[in-house]
Order: C-alpha cells, then sequence, then structure tokens
C-alpha cells in the first residue's frame, strides 16, 4: 500500500512549507514547578512539604546556587532546597489525569518528567524526583524517577544539572504524585537543590520515532508508513501508535504538520 497521490502531495507540501507547530511536550501541568511562588524559607505553595523542605533566593550568598552558577537557563529569583538540620526533607503535589483517561487506557498517552537538580561543591547531598502513577483506588501502578547528580557528576561544583525522563502513562492512571526527596549526606545543611521542575503530557522528542536523537528521513519513513495505515485501532498499526502526535485516534495531516517542525528542527532538544 502506498500513500495515495492525494495524500501525499498535501504531505510534500507540508514539508516543503516548514510549518511551525508543537512538536515537544504540552505544558507543564506542575504548580509552582520554579520555586517562585510563596515567600523565602515560608511554607511552598502548591506542594505538601515534610520536615524543613524550603525556598531559597539564588541571591542568597553563603554558598549556595547563585545566578551564574551551573543551572536553568530559565531559573527565576528561587529554588528548592533541603533545609537546615534535616536528613531528608520532601515536597509532594498530586496531579489530575482523569481528563485523559481515554488515551491513558489505551496505552496511548505520553509522558515527561524533567527538571534540575544538584547539590553543593563536593558534598553528595542530592535530590531525586518521583512521579509515582496512580490508580482511580490511589494504588500505586507504576512510576519514573529524575536522580544520580552527586559531586562527581557536577565536577565538585555548586549548581544544578538538567535531567528528564520520558515513557507511557500506565493505563488505569488517574492521577500521579509527583515528589522532590533531598538527602542530605553531609554537612548540617541539607543541600539537595531543585529548580524548573516539569511534569508535562507527551514525549520530550515524539517525532524521533526510531529514538536516535534526530528527527530525520529514517524517522519520516517510519511515519509514512503509519499515515497509510491511518487508523491506530489496525492491528497493523505499531503498538502504541507513536506516530498520532496529537492523541485523536487517527495518523493524518495534523500529525504531519507536527513532524515537518521536528524534521526541520532535526536535533531533539
Amino acid at each position: 500500500m502506498r500513500v495515495s497521490d492525494v495524500r501525499f502531495g498535501g504531505l510534500v507540501a507540508l514539508l516543503g512549507a516548514g510549518l511551525s507547530a508543537q512538536a515537544f511536550a504540552d505544558p507543564n501541568l506542575l504548580v509552582n514547578p520554579g520555586a517562585e511562588a510563596g515567600v523565602v524559607g515560608m511554607a511552598v505553595p502548591g506542594w505538601t512539604t515534610t520536615s524543613v523542605f524550603e525556598v531559597v533566593s539564588y541571591a542568597a550568598g553563603g554558598g549556595f546556587p547563585t545566578f551564574t552558577d551551573p543551572g536553568s537557563p530559565n531559573r527565576g529569583q528561587k529554588f528548592f532546597a533541603g533545609g537546615q538540620g534535616t536528613a531528608l526533607s520532601t515536597a509532594t503535589q498530586e496531579v489530575d489525569l482523569s481528563a485523559f483517561a481515554s488515551a491513558i487506557d489505551a496505552g496511548a498517552q505520553g509522558f515527561t518528567l524533567s527538571g534540575w537538580i544538584g547539590g553543593f561543591a563536593s558534598q553528595n547531598d542530592h535530590c531525586d524526583i518521583d512521579a509515582t502513577f496512580l490508580n482511580g483506588a490511589h494504588g500505586t501502578i507504576g512510576g519514573a524517577n529524575l536522580g544520580g547528580v552527586f559531586a562527581a557528576q557536577r565536577a565538585s561544583a555548586t549548581g544544578m544539572l538538567f535531567r528528564t525522563t520520558s515513557g507511557v502513562i500506565p493505563a488505569g492512571t488517574r492521577s500521579v504524585a509527583v515528589a522532590i526527596t533531598m538527602t542530605r549526606d553531609s554537612g548540617s545543611y541539607d543541600d539537595g537543590y531543585a529548580d524548573d521542575l516539569s511534569f508535562a503530557l507527551g514525549a520530550a522528542c515524539p517525532c524521533d520515532l526510531n529514538g536516535d536523537g534526530l528527527v530525520e528521513d529514517t524517522d519520516f519513513t517510519i511515519f509514512v508508513a503509519a499515515y497509510n495505515i491511518l487508523d491506530c485501532a489496525d492491528p497493523s498499526m505499531p503498538s502504541g501508535c507513536p506516530s498520532d502526535f496529537n492523541g485523536d485516534g487517527v495518523v493524518e495531516d495534523a500529525d504531519f504538520t507536527v513532524f515537518v517542525k521536528a524534521y526541520n528542527d532535526l536535533l531533539c532538544p
């Protein structure tokens, strides 16, 4: 089976036009993901905290990360930190995903968890970010994790590094609990740090259909095969219908407009 002349003509025209379209993850679903809301040292809006988890200003001094230390290029004025005199502190918020139940239960809803995490100088105080997928009865049915930024990964520099992971939300999920865990390894202050966290629907680079970090001719060939099949319910469609970028159950021109933007960009973000 080949793409019909009419449909293929539309594909070529779109590819040549270089149309702008959203090719990457959907908007962030987290509230106060960059610690900008609220007052330094006080309650953290949007998050349920334990111990002395707190917000710190980049202008605080005293060895804390500054505006010029490694970290998010989009940082605001503040970041999350573990707090004084504690071995471990946490902040958690739950995101309702019930509006996306249809795509989730069809195994077709991707997600991206990302953030900037780090610590202080040569200490191994660190931050972990966990996303726990919950069913309607609040039972755990899956999860994802970001972590592993210790002193060695930071070259013993104070600051934060970007970490991201993507996947498919387990069928039956109705909410996700995103937790920040700061762990102290040495010193009196828990210098686990985090900023600009995100939980978004979609994949970080969904148009990279062969997973090589590029959106190029091989991905185009894979997309065209799915475009020929059209219906995500067709048994011959690849599992999860990865070429259905807008999640409407068919692989058609709207998905190709998304593909065009990523193909023009070439490199995954």
